[in-house]
């Protein structure tokens, strides 16, 4: 067997050691594990190797929960790689229809997606395939959509709404406008090192003209459940991603400005705000990773047994991972001590 499908059956073990030099930090992981412990230890260690059928069935398990998607998130990243198509669409074309094409790109590129997704939910691919579509709010029956077909209809209408927007912001003539040399688009993760850590980055889509460095965001913020949803607690937690972003930036591009496009999607309507984040603290991040390494280089390894259940059941209700972590092993409870 390769080595490195050794370690990886050998990490979905819980308890078992990790492969050397495993760790990465990202503003998710970080956020997820200020959420939950055990949800991190869930999505990021049990569920490596879960898609071998040799693994253990809880790491199966966790990594069919870990690709479930809220319709906020799946939205989200339909857009992003939509916009970011639909800007290689348009390289080589030139003159006054670019701005035209690049709109005209993006929708048959969303349209293409929901397409997938209806395949994908009417067949239940991901229950054989978990990267396939699937919706949280459907697999654990949240009430928001009584079937796929519902789900998929209020998708739609929503993207008409961003569309029509879209067209009013002026936002595909600007991008039209900008130098075809000057993009820089996913959908390649980085990882650099930072803080004594290696860092994971998500894939962005941004420009750099004139010493500046511009990056675009689309988010659809609707739904109630969302397991994600972490607030920020303190000033360095204000715009994370965004901050890690211009860390990276400040190493690949010395002293250029970077800005953050951010457009949202809300209730309240089409919110399109520019932001100059700045980077992200060595101190910060160190903090964070140590808050996670003291769990992964704990004698024994890193298993469920050994971080508690939250207190807090309204965290619990919106999490993914809620009907694997019920059926694993945790710590007792301290008022459990108590009574004995």
């Amino acid at each position: 067997m390769p080595d490195f499908l050794r370690w990886l059956l050998n990490a979905a073990k819980s308890g078992k050691v990790l492969p050397p030099g495993e760790f990465l930090w990202s503003p998710a992981k970080h956020f997820l594990f200020r959420r939950c412990p055990r949800a991190w230890f869930f999505r990021h260690y049990l569920a490596q190797g879960g898609w071998s059928e040799l693994s253990s069935d809880p790491a199966m398990h966790a990594y069919l929960l870990k690709y479930l998607q809220t319709v906020d998130s799946w939205m989200s990243s339909a857009a992003e790689d939509s916009l970011a198509g639909a800007l290689l669409d348009i390289l080589p074309l030139s003159g006054e229809g670019r701005a035209a094409a690049l709109t005209e790109a993006f929708q048959l590129r969303v349209s293409a997606h929901i397409i997938q997704a209806r395949e994908d939910l009417e067949h239940e691919e991901y229950f054989t395939d978990p990267k396939r579509t699937s919706f949280l709010e459907l697999f654990y029956a949240t009430g928001e959509y009584r079937s796929v077909s519902e789900l998929l209809s209020v998708v739609r209408n929503r993207f008409t709404d961003f569309f029509r927007s879209w067209e009013d912001s002026g936002i595909a003539e600007e991008l039209a406008e900008a130098d075809p040399l000057s993009w820089r688009l996913p959908p390649e993760y980085r990882i650099f090192p930072f803080a004594g850590q290696q860092i994971s980055l998500r894939p962005w889509i941004y420009a750099v003209h004139r010493r500046t460095v511009t990056a675009w965001t689309v988010r659809f913020a609707f739904s109630a459940v969302e397991e994600s949803r972490t607030y920020p607690t303190s000033e360095e937690e204000c715009g994370l991603p965004e901050r890690v972003f211009a860390a990276w930036c400040a190493e690949k591009y010395p002293e250029f400005e970077v800005r953050v496009r951010k457009i949202f999607l809300t209730p309240d309507g089409w919110i399109d705000r520019t932001e100059l984040p700045v980077p992200v603290s060595e101190d910060f991040v160190v903090l964070s990773a140590n808050e996670m390494l003291r769990l992964v280089n704990q004698p024994g390894g890193l298993q469920a047994e050994k971080i508690p259940r939250l207190e807090n059941p309204e965290n619990c209700r919106l999490c993914r991972f809620r009907n694997l972590c019920e059926t694993q092993p945790a710590p007792p409870r301290e008022e459990d001590d108590a009574q004995n």
